[in-house]
C-alpha cells in the first residue's frame, strides 16, 4: 500500500476507535475526575425536549450515556454512539438542538469558536481522515473492489445536484428546529426534535459498533412512521452510494457541507505547479470525490475546492515531482514524487 494511503487508513481506524469507543475507554477516568468538559455544558431549559426524555423503542432514544467530552468537533460524531462516545455530537446536532432550546449566544460562543478554529486549521480534511462514517464508506469501497464490481461514474452535474440537496436538507432541518423552539409550537418538539438525526445513517450504524441494537423502527405515531421509513431509505442510499461509487454520500452529507465552507482559507492547502503537469489525468482518476478541477487547471493554483476532502490521493498518484504539494500554513508537508 502507498505511504499516504497507509497513513490515512491508520488515522481513520484510530479516529473511529476514539470517536465511537471513547465512552468505553475513558468513561471511568471521567467519572473519577467529575469533569466532562472545559467548555460550558449545554442543557435543555425547563419544559424543552432533549434526547434524555426519549424511552427505549422511540426513534431518538440514545443508545449511549453522556459523552466523555461535551464538545462538537468538525467531523460526523454521532449522539447515539455506544456509551456516549468521545464527543457529544456533530455540528448539525449542535445547531438543531440549540435552535430549539433558544440557547443564549454567549453559551454557544466557546463551542463555535473551537469548531471554527479546527475547521480553519484543516478544512475538510476532517472528512477524509477522521469521519467514522467516511471510514465505513471506504470499507464498502474496498469490499466492492475485492468483489471486482466496477465503480459507477457520475457526471460533474450530479455532484452539483447533490450539493444542492445538501443545502436543502440542512436548511430544512435547521428551520424545523428553530420553528419548534417558539413557545407556541413547543408541543411539536416530541415529534420534530433533531429532524436530521432521525434520518441520519449514523443513528442506525454507530450503535452496532457497540453491539447495541439501534432503534430500527418507531411506529408509535404517523410522524415517527414517516421518519422511520425515511431513515431506512437514507441508510439504503448511503450504503449504495459508497458501494457503487466513491464517496458519493460525502457530497450530500450536511456535516461535510458545513466543513466545506472553511476549505478555502484553511491552513491546510493543496497546491499545483502547472508547468510540471503533463495532463496525464491520474489526479482525476484517483479522486474519490470525482473532482476534475485539479486536472483541468492550466495555471498555478491553490486547490481548496469545497468538495475536496484532502485525502491527498491525487498527490500520491501524481507521477511528476513537486507538481502537487500539500502545505500547512505555507510549510510543505508532502509532495508528488516520481516512483
Amino acid at each position: 500500500m502507498k505511504r499516504i494511503s497507509a497513513a490515512r487508513r491508520s488515522v481513520q481506524v484510530i479516529s473511529l476507535i476514539l470517536l465511537i469507543y471513547g465512552g468505553y475507554l475513558f468513561k471511568g477516568k471521567q467519572e473519577e475526575t467529575g469533569n466532562s468538559s472545559l467548555l460550558p455544558r449545554l442543557k435543555a431549559p425547563a419544559g424543552a425536549m432533549s434526547t434524555t426524555k426519549f424511552q427505549p423503542g422511540q426513534i431518538l432514544w440514545p443508545s449511549g450515556d453522556t459523552p466523555v467530552l461535551e464538545s462538537y468537533p468538525p467531523s460526523l460524531v454521532c449522539r447515539f454512539n455506544p456509551k456516549g462516545g468521545m464527543f457529544k455530537a456533530c455540528i448539525v446536532h449542535f445547531l438543531s438542538e440549540n435552535l430549539t432550546w433558544q440557547t443564549s449566544f454567549k453559551y454557544l460562543l466557546p463551542h463555535l469558536s473551537l469548531f471554527f478554529l479546527l475547521c480553519f486549521l484543516l478544512g475538510r480534511m476532517w472528512c477524509g481522515w477522521v469521519c467514522p462514517i467516511g471510514t465505513v464508506g471506504d470499507f464498502l469501497t474496498w469490499l466492492r473492489r475485492k468483489m471486482n464490481v466496477p465503480a459507477r461514474r457520475f457526471p460533474s452535474g450530479f455532484r452539483i445536484t447533490l450539493r444542492g440537496f445538501s443545502y436543502g436538507l440542512l436548511s430544512l432541518s435547521l428551520s424545523i428546529s428553530a420553528f419548534i423552539g417558539f413557545p407556541r409550537y413547543a408541543r411539536f418538539q416530541c415529534y420534530w426534535f433533531l429532524p436530521y438525526c432521525q434520518v441520519c445513517p449514523a443513528r442506525l450504524l454507530c450503535p452496532l459498533f457497540g453491539l447495541i441494537k439501534p432503534n430500527w423502527k418507531d411506529f408509535s405515531t404517523g410522524i415517527t412512521i414517516v421518519f422511520t421509513l425515511l431513515a431506512w431509505v437514507v441508510l439504503g442510499l448511503f450504503l449504495a452510494a459508497f458501494y457503487w461509487g466513491r464517496r458519493v454520500w460525502c457530497h450530500l452529507c450536511p456535516v461535510g457541507l458545513v466543513n466545506s465552507w472553511f476549505n478555502r482559507g484553511a491552513g491546510m492547502e493543496l497546491h499545483k505547479k502547472a508547468i510540471k503537469c503533463t495532463k496525464c489525468g491520474y489526479c482525476a482518476e484517483a479522486c474519490p470525490m470525482g473532482l476534475t478541477e485539479m486536472y483541468q487547471a492550466s495555471s498555478d493554483t491553490v486547490f481548496n475546492q469545497p468538495g475536496c476532502i484532502m485525502c491527498w490521493r491525487c498527490v500520491e498518484n501524481c507521477p511528476r515531482d513537486n507538481c502537487l504539494t500539500v502545505k500547512f500554513f505555507g510549510r510543505k508537508i508532502v509532495a508528488s514524487k516520481w516512483r
